[in-house]
């Protein structure tokens, strides 16, 4: 795992803590407050439409997120794929092509000598 990764990891897994500890500092707040309990539920509703509004924008930037993240892996996928198959061919040739130094040698070993 990369730092960045990491740091990505740790940024969620921080902003999660957060807004649990938010709900549930307001869960609590609205609790222990004085009010009647028609105001206490009025309360209690807007503020769970709050949070799930909220959970909702955090799931859709989370899979925008995971989307964007797949993708740079598939181009990195293919980039390293093309770059192996490019390595392998390379190696393929060598070993079956001798290098044209060589070839030059045994060719001219092969002509028969007019000289002699």
């Amino acid at each position: 795992m990369t730092h960045e990764e990491h740091s990505e990891d740790s940024t969620w897994v921080t902003t999660f803590v957060f807004i649990a500890g938010l709900l549930f500092g307001a869960g609590t707040a609205l609790l222990l407050a004085p009010e009647s309990g028609t105001s206490l539920r009025t309360r209690l509703a807007r503020g769970a439409k709050t949070a799930q509004d909220e959970l909702a924008a955090i799931a859709a930037e989370a899979k925008t997120t995971l989307a964007t993240l797949s993708k740079e892996a598939q181009e990195a996928i293919k980039h390293t794929t093309e770059r192996v198959t490019a390595a392998v061919d390379k190696t393929k040739e060598a070993i079956v092509t001798p290098p044209l130094e060589s070839r030059s040698r045994e060719e001219s070993n092969e002509r028969p000598n007019p000289m002699g």
